[in-house]
Parts: C-alpha cells; structure tokens; sequence
C-alpha cells in the first residue's frame, strides 16, 4: 500500500527532478518508519501500512504540499542565482568601466552617465541584498508568509529587474565615454557574454516559478515538469 500511495504522489507531483526525489525519498521512509512502529505494536503487514498511510492524510494534500515545498525550492534557486551572478556581474562591469577603460586613456563620462550608472549599481546591490533575504525566508522554518504569494512576488520583481538592467546597459553601452569598436581586450565581450547568459538563464527561472506557483499547478494540473532535471538545488 505505501508503494501504491508514494507513486500516486509521484504521478501528482511532477517537477524539479532532485528535491523533487528527494522530497518524496523522504515521505517513503517516513512512511516505512510508521509502519514499522505499527508492526512492533503488534500489527500485520498490511494493517501496518494501511496505519502508516491514514496518518499521513490524504495524498492530494500531501502532494499539494510537496508542489508548495517545490515553489519555496525554485524560488530560493532563482534568488540564489540572482546574488551569485549579480555579484560576479557587478565586479567585471566595474573593473570594465574603471580600471581596464582607465588603462586605454578612455575619457571621464558625462554627469548624466555617472548618474546613471551610479543608479544602476545602488538598484543592483539591493535587487541583491533583497534575493539574499529571499533565500532565508524560503528556507524551511522561515516561513512567516504565504509562500506561493512569496514565490510570485520573487519571480515578478526578477522579471522587472532584468528589463531594468538590460534597458540601463543598452543605454550607458550606446552612450559611453568612447566608441566600444575602439575597446582593446576581453572585458567588453566577457561582460556582454555574461548579461546575455544571466538575463536569460534568470527570466527563464523567474518565468518557471510563475507557471509553478500558477493556479493550474496548484490544482495539481500543471508544476514544474517544464524545469531540466538538475537545475535546481535540493531542498
């Protein structure tokens, strides 16, 4: 009986493939451990597992649960993600900016320029300081609110802040102090390669955590079957 209540619950919950084997790993020894205990009290086999399965409740609102459990873990990946690579982003654009464009005699920006990118910094430093307060009140035991509302809000304003960056960079690239054709080095390239890369990886994580936290997928029609296997950490 436990075999057919975990497949159900694998068959409800489809999606992230770690914590999502991980999770339900879980539940089938904590359901093995009950029938166990059922045993030793004198049960037969089958009443053990019966037992075990009734405490446990009933499967769509364990797997409702488990898919909640799963929308924390994305959600904690994709502000994870945002703190790791905004940081690396952050220390490549200012040495491209200040110390490699200093080496090549590039000229001080204008006013308007350095406001701007000075806006720029202070937006991503705390798009950061908030990701990383994210993590923390993802983790379990941290939750004091709703997590679905929780990861919606991490993944709307994710999306926000990417077009924010990608429109401000497209700016201070097009209006920087010196034409780009005349940069010598990496840097430059790096930089682009690395904003392409996090811009997508990033929107496509945020995107994934919507259609997880949908009302479909609450409904147990739709989670997160659409997420690679192995992309997100365990929870």
């Amino acid at each position: 009986m436990i075999d057919q209540y975990v497949a159900r619950l694998r068959r409800e919950v489809r999606g992230p493939y770690l914590p999502r084997r991980s999770m339900l790993r879980e539940l089938r020894d904590g359901l093995l451990d009950a029938a166990d205990a059922h045993r030793s009290a004198g049960a037969t086999d089958a009443e053990a597992e019966r037992l075990a399965v009734e405490e446990f409740g009933p499967a769509e609102v364990v797997a409702a649960g488990v898919r909640e459990e799963l929308a924390a873990v994305a959600a904690r990946y994709l502000a994870g993600l945002v703190v790791v690579l905004g940081s690396v982003q952050f220390a490549l654009a200012t040495y491209t900016w200040t110390t490699a464009a200093a080496a090549q005699g590039w000229p001080e920006p204008s006013p308007w320029y350095g406001v701007l990118s000075r806006a720029v910094d202070v937006s991503s430093f705390g798009f950061m300081g908030l990701s990383a307060v994210a993590v923390l009140a993802l983790g379990r035991g941290a939750r004091r609110l709703p997590t679905r509302r929780v990861v919606r809000v991490v993944a709307v304003v994710t999306l926000a802040d990417v077009a924010l960056h990608v429109g401000s960079g497209v700016v201070l690239s097009a209006f920087a102090p010196a034409s780009v054709g005349e940069w010598e080095g990496p840097e430059l390239v790096l930089m682009s390669l690395l904003s392409v890369v996090s811009a997508l990886w990033i929107s496509w994580l945020a995107v994934s955590c919507l259609r997880l936290t949908s009302r479909r997928a609450q409904d147990g029609v739709h989670d997160a079957a659409h997420l690679a296997p192995g992309l997100l950490l365990r929870g």
